[in-house]
């Protein structure tokens, strides 16, 4: 017996944001082995009560982090220094001193006022707790008879 798969073009649809999102990032973030093609590489892991974003961020004194949270929205700003030595050739470089930034939105609004940063070994780990409002509840079903 023959096994048949109808072809359906609507599964193949892109979201209209997620393709501008794709056309932004390939036309102005640049792409090195640090940062990767979304710009810096970070994690974002979800739990019932919170968000998690982590941050890789080499060579920063975390007293020169700017993080601001507002709703379901973290920005960064920080600046990277990393020391060359005198008279030292470059053969490649994977990230470099600079100024950098980066905007993260979360699928849901978070709770500023409780959030937490801590920096360890190099990247930024950020706890995020989630708004009540944006909290999964239980809704006890009545009968009507």
């Amino acid at each position: 017996m023959a096994n048949i798969t109808r072809y359906n073009p609507f599964d193949e649809i892109v979201s209209l944001r997620d393709a501008m999102d794709r056309l932004f990032e390939d036309s102005f973030i640049a792409r090195s082995p640090f940062f990767g093609s979304r710009g810096v590489g970070s994690n974002l892991y979800e739990t019932a009560d919170s968000f998690v974003l982590q941050v890789p961020m080499p060579g920063v004194n975390p007293k020169d982090v700017e993080l601001t949270v507002q709703e379901n929205s973290v920005n960064l700003k920080w600046s990277a220094n990393v020391n060359v030595p005198e008279n030292a050739t470059t053969h490649w470089s994977g990230f470099a001193s600079s100024q950098y930034q980066q905007s993260f939105t979360l699928p849901s609004a978070t709770n500023a006022d409780k959030a937490e940063a801590s920096y360890e070994n190099g990247v930024l780990t950020l706890t995020l707790p989630k708004a009540e409002s944006a909290k999964a509840r239980r809704v006890k079903i009545t009968s009507v008879k």
